[in-house]
């Protein structure tokens, strides 16, 4: 191994060691600071919104827009869409609703309809909007409760509840909601039970398995009752009472959904097995006697529950765990995995529903990512992001967005699915939302408040051993908000502890300050080149500082520590002092004048053959440096820290050796002046 991959070894290993030690207050700590930092969400979040521009059909293989769909990504499409276009989508499925309220699945353009094919879709036709034709996979019970909820969608995000009495065929849209509601009511609802029904699918699916197409109720269909159909109406009556005005409204739905909510609790709900019964059957089961189908734990259904209300914390606790057990044991990569087990080979008539193949056992995020909804509503924060990762990472490694993927990973159906861009878009936004403003305040200046902007490698950020919290006044600055300032700070890589704290609380001992907010933006295992003009970091130095100076921030000092690297580059003095004056014009350049205070810092053990781990040329830079400039000061010389009590890792800083940092930046400071 190189010197520079022993380096990065010994960061990442000092960085799970501290890890290691966290507490729960810590871990949660943690995951803030990964989320804020995390640009894999970044560029998801990106590609979503791009894919979204491009269409409102499901993806590359569907012509349709499909209302169970675009209920998933409509928010996103009111982000690159005109207005016009999203109450397009909205007021097609309306025009094509039929006479007993009833809601279509899809539309699509009439010249792609294959309208004369016997055994295909039947479609329906519409005087009022001749250029589409439209059909119902009427297997499913969701159409209807999936409309409610991207109306919902559309007003709760453009305000524009004027939506609601616009009149599409002489009945406003509200009209039309109570219509589609009165529907499943009236046609979908069963008295016995209290609950609204659909055919045999494998959980939230639309695939019955009497024959291959399976998507439409005929003479063979078994019909059932199950948890997804009635979770997305509880959930559709929540939106209505949202919306409405009308208190004699909002007392129906509340009692409608009131009664739901006891019969799933009574009729869905396994009580001994923590879990949902798969079906209840009205007219007999599809499947053999043999096979016992209350075996399979329905992911996608229990999460839609879980977004409806209907768990305790206990309860969604207990679902995330069992989640991610079947998810293991099917050896599967995400809690999309539809269901667990799964439905036996030849239980499905369709050659796709084989046992992981497609809706039986597949993984799609279109689900797993409502699991991450549901666990972030309820403050299961660190557990939706741990399970959030895996599906963010598998859109970057594919370059897209696929409708559902095998046990192995491997991406399966569209390839431009929109709806996994909608729901991560969504959980992207739930998990910053929650990051940003968890502890968070708006910058503000206070008299006797020192600002100290902290960079260079790991050892000015968060690789060292222990986590600090400050028992004074300290904030940690980041992207425009602060957050009161602990071990790891945000902004900053690494997971472990840092000198900053600990100098932070010290300085304010000694009355040197009120309170601190500390700016760190340190990079473990990186050349000073990284941050001059060219360096990859950059970018990040010169947006930092442009945003410190529109809030009206002015860094008291300027603190560096950055060498070590350098040292196993065998970088030279006079490269070494040309860049650090790049990194210094970034600042005078923008009118931020604060003293830069350079620590004299150059040790690494991979180093020890030469001048005991140290660097002639790095020190005597960071020397020259100070000479040169009357604005640029020495800070500590951490070579001399370079016993086995004052390095964990023989690299990065122990908690003794932290203390000892920070009392040598002290020091520093007391002399500038």
């Amino acid at each position: 191994m190189n010197k520079i991959g022993k380096f990065f070894l010994t960061a990442t290993l000092g960085c799970l060691t501290a890890s290691a030690w966290a507490n729960e207050e810590d871990d949660l700590r943690i995951v803030q600071k990964q989320i804020l930092e995390n640009r894999t969400i970044d560029e998801v979040n990106r590609m979503a919104h791009q894919i979204v521009s491009s269409g409102l059909n499901a993806g590359d293989g569907y012509g349709e827009v499909w209302i169970r769909d675009f209920n998933t990504f409509i928010q996103v499409a009111m982000d690159v869409s005109p207005d016009s276009v999203v109450t397009h989508a909205l007021n097609t499925f309306f025009h094509f609703q039929g006479k007993t309220g009833d809601i279509v699945d899809g539309y699509i353009d009439i010249k792609k309809a294959e309208l004369d094919n016997v055994g295909g879709y039947k479609y329906r036709l519409a005087d009022s909007c001749p250029q589409y034709a439209a059909h119902k996979n009427t297997v499913e019970t969701d159409h209807e409760t999936s409309l409610i909820q991207a109306v919902y969608q559309y007003v709760k995000k453009s305000g524009n509840k004027a939506y609601l009495k616009s009149v599409i065929n002489g009945k406003t849209v509200e009209q039309r909601l109570e219509d589609a509601l009165n529907f499943l009511m009236t046609e979908k609802f069963n008295k016995q039970y209290g609950l609204i029904i659909g055919a045999t699918t494998a959980d939230w699916g639309d695939v019955q398995p009497e024959h291959a197409w399976g998507v439409e109720i005929d003479e063979n269909t078994h019909f059932s009752i199950d948890i997804y159909d009635n979770a997305m109406l509880i959930i559709a009556l929540n939106n209505l009472m949202e919306l409405t005005d009308d208190q004699a409204k909002k007392d129906k739905y509340a009692a409608i959904k009131a009664d739901l909510s006891k019969n799933i609790r009574k009729h869905l709900w396994d009580k001994e097995k923590g879990k949902y019964i798969p079906h209840i059957y009205l007219n007999g089961s599809p499947f053999p006697a043999s096979f016992d189908e209350n075996q399979i734990y329905y992911h996608g259904g229990t999460a839609v529950a879980i977004l409806a209300g209907l768990h305790s914390k206990e309860e969604i606790a207990d679902a995330n765990r069992k989640m991610l057990e079947n998810v293991k044991a099917a050896g599967a990569q995400t809690i999309g995995l539809t269901m667990y087990p799964t439905y036996p080979a030849g239980a499905f008539q369709g050659v796709g529903m084989y046992p992981y193949g497609y809706q039986n056992g597949g993984d799609w995020t279109w689900f797993g990512a409502r699991m991450i909804w549901g666990l972030i509503e309820n403050g299961f924060i660190k557990e939706a992001y741990t399970e959030l990762v895996p599906m963010l990472n598998r859109v970057v490694a594919n370059k897209g967005f696929n409708e559902w993927y095998t046990q192995s990973g491997e991406p399966k159906g569209s390839g431009t699915f929109r709806g996994e861009a909608g729901v991560l878009v969504k959980a992207i936004e739930m998990m910053r939302d929650w990051a940003k403003n968890y502890q968070a305040a708006p910058v503000k200046k206070e008299e006797g408040n020192k600002v100290l902007f902290t960079f260079g490698q790991s050892n000015s950020a968060n690789h060292g051993q222990g986590l600090y919290k400050p028992h004074n006044k300290v904030l940690n600055y980041f992207e425009g908000m602060t957050y009161p300032s602990q071990d790891p700070l945000i902004g900053a890589t690494g997971e472990g502890g840092s000198v900053w704290n600990i100098l932070a609380d010290k300085m304010i001992d000694a009355k040197m300050a009120s309170s601190v907010t500390l700016i760190p933006i340190g990079v473990g295992g990186v050349e000073i080149s990284a941050w001059a003009e060219g360096g990859f970091l950059n970018g990040k130095l010169i947006e930092t500082i442009e945003q410190m100076k529109k809030q009206g921030i002015e860094p008291d000092y300027i603190l560096w520590h950055q060498g070590e690297s350098d040292n196993i580059a065998n970088t030279s003095t006079e490269d070494y002092i040309r860049m650090f004056e790049n990194i210094r014009e970034a600042f005078r350049s923008r009118g931020i004048n604060a003293p830069i205070v350079v620590a004299v810092a150059s040790y690494h053990p991979n180093c020890l053959e030469e001048d005991k781990g140290c660097s002639r040329e790095i020190r005597e830079a960071q020397m020259q440096l100070a000479k040169k400039y009357k604005d640029i000061y020495l800070g500590p010389d951490t070579d001399k820290l370079d016993k086995a009590y004052q390095r964990a890792d023989g690299v990065h800083f122990s908690s003794l050796g932290q203390q000892e940092h920070a009392d040598g930046w002290l020091k520093a400071l007391k002399n500038i002046k």
